[in-house]
């Protein structure tokens, strides 16, 4: 008999044992996958969700809220500014692009963003949309792939939006304003994807704005493309010198808001650290008792020769081979918990998991379980390395 058909006996001798330890090893690999999953997807998606726009400038306020909303479509906006306050910007020569954008209203949740449809052209070089056209007169919308998916919506249908931005099923709807769908994007992977656009003037037409002068028209935020790192710092001054306005970097606060992750994460990294020292444990007393339970069975394989070295071999291979299939199924868990919960974190922070792909950081986590299960297996391994030929006759 070889001595891996030796250790996959005595595994499925043990079939209780043996489960509890490859469950034990498949939690805590699983919870390293789907944290950092989640981890460097909210990186990336951080990085990605302000595309080329460094500078946004709004009402004062929290400038984490100020850029969570105009680039995430999370929670309500900071306030509204003028419109003049566009104009200044525009005529100042300062920014390459500057997009006003009106919020305010949604749609089942999903916030409806009034942007010039050079946004999307500028925000997206590279992307045509997956259905339509864009929108060109006020009331017509291109929505996000996801609200498509969500909502079931198509090109032409009809819709009513509603006043806020917190109910998903408010039934305050704008009969002033019928919007309809004449674009559909394609998945983007960023927050725009759970978002409605339309014309920078629908927040006027529903708050009968429309009729006013530009100096008493407002908006919500403004998005920059600055000429040069000066004209980014003196836009962000001349913003901060207006009352009522403030201007934030996008970078910096979106730095901001991964530093307050990283403190979840790190909470949830302690967690995930005793999941696997249990696992250890688990993988050690499961050794610890094969080894007991079966003294006679050592003891008689070192009376018809097997060397020392096969006893202790016999050990550590168990180990490594439980520990392999726990890492394994504890990937699988991990991919497929992320690939389920996608959908559930695009809806609540517009950033999708990265889940259908094998990282190179799979091969670590491979590498590392397979280590943490031969130290698992040392001391198991020595007690039968040393049980004495003899011990099959007490």
């Amino acid at each position: 008999m070889s001595l891996f058909q030796f250790v996959w006996r005595n595994i499925l001798y043990k079939k209780v044992l043996s489960v509890l330890s490859i469950v034990s090893v498949s939690v805590g690999v699983a919870l390293v996958i789907f944290i950092t999953l989640a981890h460097d997807s909210m990186e990336e998606g951080a990085a990605k969700g302000y595309g080329p726009y460094e500078l946004v400038i709004g009402a004062e306020g929290s400038s984490t809220q100020l850029a969570l909303n105009t680039f995430y479509h999370i929670g309500a906006p900071t306030g509204n500014i003028s419109y003049e306050v566009y104009e200044q910007v525009k005529e100042s020569d300062l920014a390459e692009v500057v997009y006003p954008l009106t919020k305010g209203d949604h749609y089942q949740g999903h916030q409806i963003v009034g942007v010039p449809v050079e946004y999307l052209a500028s925000r997206y070089p590279h992307v045509s949309l997956a259905e339509g056209s864009l929108y060109q007169q006020t009331g017509e919308v291109v929505i996000g792939s996801q609200i498509a998916k969500d909502l079931e919506l198509r090109v032409g249908d009809k819709f009513y939006g509603s006043h806020g931005q917190v109910s998903a099923h408010s039934d305050d709807h704008h009969q002033e304003l019928l919007y309809r769908v004449v674009g559909i994007l394609p998945p983007l992977h960023t927050p725009d994807d759970k978002a409605i656009f339309t014309t920078v003037d629908h927040a006027w037409v529903v708050h009968h704005q429309e009729e006013e002068s530009d100096r008493e028209k407002e908006v919500t935020a403004l998005v920059v493309i600055p000429k040069g790192l000066m004209e980014l710092q003196t836009l962000k001054n001349f913003a901060n010198e207006m009352d009522g306005v403030q201007g934030v970097y996008s970078s910096k606060a979106m730095a901001d808001v991964l530093n307050i992750v990283d403190y979840g994460t790190k909470a949830i990294q302690v967690i995930t650290s005793i999941c696997i020292f249990i696992a250890a444990i688990s993988l050690m007393l499961s050794l610890i008792v094969t080894t007991t339970d079966k003294k006679k069975d050592i003891g008689l394989l070192r009376l018809i020769g097997k060397p020392k070295w096969y006893i202790w071999g016999s050990v550590v291979l168990e180990g490594q081979i439980l520990t392999i299939i726990g890492c394994l199924f504890g990937m699988l868990l991990g991919h497929l918990t992320s690939f389920l919960l996608n959908d559930l974190f695009i809806s609540y922070i517009g950033i999708p998991l990265q889940t259908g792909s094998i990282r190179s950081f799979d091969g670590y986590i491979l590498l590392g379980a397979m280590i943490i299960g031969f130290l698992a297996s040392i001391w198991p391994a020595l007690r039968s390395y040393q049980v004495h030929p003899l011990t099959l006759f007490r």
